[in-house]
């Protein structure tokens, strides 16, 4: 029998940073391990302080002597230590890490999630879990969570410290409450998941993906219906199985033909500051939980064998004849057949008098393609060569003469693409070309239905998010809730029904579970299109590493991944985006921008009916496929069917008179309320709160937040920058800490994090360069200077050199 995996404590440290020779190096001069003296199910805010023993280890070989004693104790269950960003604690522990057989699960070599210790037998002895990665949330956010928070303020960072440098009561209790907030949290977590058994943490449940997995597994997997001969988990497994790759080609054809999202910004809008009179306005809407709608509304390929250039070429012409029309009325499986396939276009341009040549918006995402001499393949008109060196040189999309803007190909000479069926529909819609030829892939005409326990996950989790929703709007008027034992039956968190039919739960606590059962069910979606086939990483002297050839020979024991079905439930959500749009076009005056699930209008305000009708055929299409893919479980597992009304739908998300996009995740608008904006890689609230304390007219404020080589300062953004030490290095200095007292330092290297500035919209970058121009065409006004936004207010650089 197995040890199980058992919580034991928390480990952090604190780190300080010094600049030798203009290079930023840190090193740890605080270990905190903090140690339980009761199950981790019994821990909350209230005794949290008095069940932990916390050890403050000064230098890093102290700890690293107490970890040994650890992982030599005799136990009858395997300890698992939590490190909350185990991405910057793990440099401290880098050498102890090499003394010993280590294995490692990580996302990448910076990124891991376990170190597992092994035993001279090569059985786990010690776990360190990062619980980062797991929460997605900072620990401070997860202290306003559980209840316990964490300190603030405390601990300047800006003071040098040494091992030897004494510390402040102050800091000693900054430094315990991040380790009693963590283990707060995962306390709470587990009250809030009463499905998740304590030991599975840190064993596989370590990540979001985990969580749902076993959640399903436990509530769904063990199903049958009376007349089948296996539960719904068994069948799950033999579709996985069965429908795995075969050779390294299929896999990475497979591979190659997998896109990502529909996030765009139409060229035509770009940079245009709309503040508009009260018949116009922009509104934005969002499908409802959009990659489940898809995975209950489709039929999906199976049995993909390899085929020849003249099959491939017939099945991609079928598809590209297939219109809109059909795509609505066949919403089910409007294409006979399917693929992943390469295929090589001559002269690829829009497609004319189509909404997206004249938004300026189009679906194959700049980033994925390649310059030709980048893949090493000779333009020497010999196609079987260069399709050969290609195979060489990786599966990637190339292409000649290639032009682009705001993240998207618009047109090129030649280009040479990996795309299913999915994408191939969707560059019908959009482009034109001379001619097309496949050059190899795999083809089906096989359609099945999603397994049942795919949609009765996606039915169950929908069903507790819709009724937690109706719990929190009536506990919002009441203080009360009437629905406790549906919410029950449908397994959310005890604790937390019994505290709202009490009046007693907290807001924080409500949202959180909220956002858990939103995130249940968008993880459905992330079990499904994992990569399976990643090689293992390994822990060398030099780091986290892979180990092996890329490929098959990677394939899991056990298949859990049914990857082509993965691959398109978010190529039906591009093609949902591309539906909407054809059809909301004739009653717009304007696309502005979107991304995978979400569309923003310019309107007049008398054709919002026209749109709100044209929304709802898209509905009714979507809800007939939904009722004919739904069947069997509606029949075979009646106790778990929903109807799942309105998943799929747009719904209106907000109207605005001021709106401005800048690129594709990049937009500004401003109401009553004051500003409110997204910039990818940039903290919202801080420039909100920035924006709305300058005396500036709304157009001006866009020109300059949303401008072009515009620098934001560190005192705003609060963001840091990264330099990362060699693997298992060590510091050999000596240090004069900020209370004049010198020591000689011989300390791990770690992870040194000093303050930067960001710029967006660099126009050294070249397709940035491009997009300006369309900027600069549709607002002459918008600022293409470097300025720099600071608390100060916007400074011109080109003044402070």
């Amino acid at each position: 029998m197995e040890r199980q995996y058992k919580i034991i404590g928390a480990y952090d440290s604190e780190t300080t940073n010094i600049v030798k020779d203009g290079e930023h190096i840190a090193f740890p001069i605080l270990h905190q391990l903090g140690l339980l003296t009761c199950p981790i199910t019994d821990i909350s805010p209230d005794n949290v302080e008095s069940h932990t023993e916390i050890e403050l280890y000064r230098h890093a070989l102290d700890l690293h002597e107490r970890l040994d004693a650890i992982c030599n104790e005799q136990r009858d269950y395997v300890p698992v230590l939590l490190c909350h960003n185990l991405s910057f604690d793990m440099y401290g522990l880098s050498s102890w890490l090499n003394d010993h057989d280590v294995k490692v699960l990580a996302k990448s070599p910076r990124k891991p999630i376990t170190f597992t210790i092994l035993d001279d037998n090569g059985n786990p002895a010690f776990v360190i879990w990062d619980t980062l990665i797991f929460s997605q949330q900072s620990l401070y956010r997860m202290g306003l969570d559980c209840g316990y928070a964490k300190a603030k303020g405390e601990w300047d960072y800006d003071l040098i410290r040494t091992p030897n440098t004494s510390l402040t009561p102050n800091e000693i209790d900054y430094a315990k409450r991040d380790i009693y907030a963590l283990l707060s949290w995962v306390s709470w977590w587990l009250r809030c998941n009463p499905d998740i058994a304590p030991e599975k943490l840190g064993l596989n449940v370590v990540t979001k993906t985990g969580v749902v997995r076993e959640r399903r597994k436990n509530r769904f997997s063990n199903l049958r219906n009376k007349g089948y001969k296996h539960n719904v988990g068994k069948y799950w497994f033999y579709r996985c199985k069965y429908q795995a790759p075969k050779t390294d080609d299929e896999l990475f054809t497979m591979l190659a033909c997998t896109r990502g999202g529909f996030t765009f910004c139409s060229s035509k809008h770009a940079s245009i500051p709309y503040d508009l009179t009260d018949k116009t306005s922009v509104i934005g809407y969002d499908a409802t939980s959009q990659h489940p709608a898809q995975i209950v509304s489709r039929y999906y390929p199976i049995d993909f064998h390899e085929a020849s250039c003249k099959v491939l070429n017939l099945a991609f012409q079928v598809v590209c004849n297939v219109s809109i029309e059909q795509v609505l009325e066949a919403h089910d499986k409007p294409f006979p057949a399917a693929f992943n396939a390469c295929f090589h276009f001559h002269n690829l341009k829009p497609k004319p008098n189509s909404l997206f040549a004249r938004e300026g918006i189009f679906p194959l995402a700049s980033a994925r393609y390649k310059k030709i001499s980048d893949v090493q393949v000779e333009d020497n008109g010999d196609l079987p060569a260069q399709v050969e060196n290609m195979r060489i040189n990786g599966y990637v999309d190339y292409g000649i003469d290639v032009e682009t803007a705001f993240g998207k190909i618009i047109r090129a000479r030649e280009i040479t693409v990996w795309i299913t069926e999915l994408t191939a529909w969707e560059m019908q819609q959009c482009y034109i070309w001379d001619d097309v030829e496949a050059i190899s892939g795999y083809y089906t005409g096989r359609f099945t239905r999603p397994n049942d326990i795919d949609v009765i996950s996606v039915m169950q989790f929908y069903k507790a998010k819709n009724a937690f929703k109706s719990a929190i709007e009536e506990y919002e008027h009441t203080a009360y809730i009437t629905n406790a034992a549906e919410l029950k039956a449908l397994n959310i968190s005890p604790s937390i029904i019994e505290e709202m039919e009490n009046g007693k739960a907290s807001e924080t606590d409500v949202k959180a579970v909220y956002q858990g059962l939103k995130a249940d069910l968008n993880a459905i979606f992330g079990i499904s299109a994992t990569n399976s086939y990643r090689r293992k990483t390994i822990l060398t002297m030099d780091g986290i590493g892979y180990e092996g050839d890329f490929g098959i020979c990677n394939a899991p024991k056990t298949q859990k991944v049914w990857y082509q079905f993965g691959q398109r439930i978010v190529g039906w959500s591009r093609i949902a985006q591309i539906v909407i749009m054809s059809l909301v076009y004739p009653y717009v005056k304007g696309i502005i921008n979107g991304d995978t699930d979400s569309i923003k209008l310019l309107v007049d305000d008398e054709n919002i009916v026209h749109i709100e009708k044209a929304l709802k055929r898209y509905s009714n299409a979507l809800d007939r496929a939904k009722t004919l893919v739904c069947t069997r479980v509606k029949m075979a597992y009646p106790r778990y069917y929903d109807s799942l009304d309105g998943i799929g739908h747009y719904v209106s998300e907000f109207q605005t008179k001021r709106y401005c996009a800048s690129w594709n995740k990049a937009y500004l608008m401003h109401d009553a309320r004051g500003y409110h904006m997204t910039v990818a890689g940039l903290p919202s609230k801080e420039i909100e709160q920035f924006a709305d304390s300058q005396n500036l007219s709304y157009e001006d404020t866009c020109n300059k937040l949303l401008g072009y080589n515009v620098t934001y300062a560190h005192d705003i953004t609060g963001l840091n920058a990264r330099k990362f030490p060699q693997w298992g290095d060590t510091v050999f200095e000596t240090v004069t800490d900020y209370m004049g007292n010198t020591a000689k330092v011989a300390e791990p290297k770690a992870l040194a994090l000093y303050p930067m500035s960001k710029t967006i919209n660099d126009t050294g970058n070249s397709e940035n360069a491009v997009n300006m121009r369309y900027a600069k065409h549709n607002n002459p006004d918008v600022n293409i200077e470097p300025l720099l936004v600071c608390k100060d207010g916007f400074v011109s650089i080109s003044e402070l050199i």
